[in-house]
């Protein structure tokens, strides 16, 4: 039990670190756009043509908190809400060519930076880690979520 004990404070610790680190973060450096954007932006990357409702419920947010974000990042000229031609009162998402450069440049400095973190371990190790925090989650997805 003193070993689990130890194990938690440490992986606590460790955590609390990468959070220092602001690893999802360090590719906005130089943007307007808040990591919750991001976010969005990244749902619409992933579901073009999605609707609104299907973004809230995705990202596990209400509606109209959605519609402002969409709002802003329409406005900014990321996104672009066009209609629905199977319903005429709704409008489908896209990204936009600057909110598709935006991603990609995100993406390509998440990828650096992920890198450059793992430089200080071998393939071996690097192997090893994902191994074991994939585990780690996959458990703790079986075990936590849904309970709220």
């Amino acid at each position: 039990m003193e070993n689990t004990n130890q194990s938690a404070r440490k992986l606590i610790s460790l955590l609390r670190r990468m959070r220092k680190l602001r690893i999802g973060e360090m590719p906005l450096k130089g943007t307007d756009i808040s990591f919750p954007q991001m976010a969005l932006l990244r749902r619409v990357s992933l579901s073009p043509g999605c609707r609104l409702k299907d973004i809230a419920a995705e990202l596990g947010l209400s509606a109209p908190t959605v519609s402002v974000g969409i709002h802003r990042l329409t406005e900014a000229g990321f996104l672009e809400a066009r209609p629905d031609p199977q319903d005429k009162r709704a409008t489908r998402i896209y990204l936009s060519e600057k909110g598709k450069a935006l991603q990609k440049s995100v993406r390509t400095k998440r990828y650096e930076f992920t890198q450059k973190f793992l430089a200080g371990l071998s393939p071996e190790e690097q192997e090893q880690l994902l191994i074991l925090l994939e585990k780690a989650i996959f458990s703790s997805e079986d075990k936590y979520v849904g309970d709220g």
